[in-house]
């Protein structure tokens, strides 16, 4: 698996491609993201209504509210580091599965975002980010 280590919420710095050769493009943004803290590079771009689900509870948000509602994520679950699990490009749809790593100690969270191209064309859109508990 591939880790990228975490920066400032919503910074501006990348995610440094010497950790995460063999990515793909998708995979490092999703990867980034997470590590980060970065909500911004996560949504851009995005379809218009995109399903967040936080430990269990799911929700169909416009892209300015997926925006709020995952920076309050990444506030109250700071970054330490988000190893990406699997990814899976299939025509136009891509999951990324992964572990997020928070600051305080605990045990990581399981991460599934799916993506998919409008038409068949770059770039890949955020369409659903599911974020839960890991099972024992």
């Amino acid at each position: 698996p591939s880790v990228v280590q975490g920066q400032v919420p919503d910074s501006v710095a990348q995610a440094s491609d010497s950790t995460d050769e063999g990515m793909s493009a998708v995979a490092r943004r999703v990867a980034g993201a997470f590590s980060e803290g970065n909500a911004n590079r996560l949504l851009k771009p995005s379809a218009d209504r995109i399903e967040i689900s936080l430990f269990g509870a799911r929700t169909f948000y416009s892209s300015a509210q997926a925006l709020y509602v995952l920076r309050e994520f990444f506030r109250r679950h700071t970054p330490r580091r988000f190893v990406v699990g699997d990814v899976m490009e299939t025509g136009t749809s891509c999951f990324v599965r992964g572990e997020y790593e928070q600051g305080r100690v605990g045990r990581p969270l399981q991460v599934y975002v799916r993506l998919d191209r409008p038409e068949g064309k770059a770039p890949w859109h955020l369409r659903e980010v599911r974020i839960e508990d890991s099972s024992d």
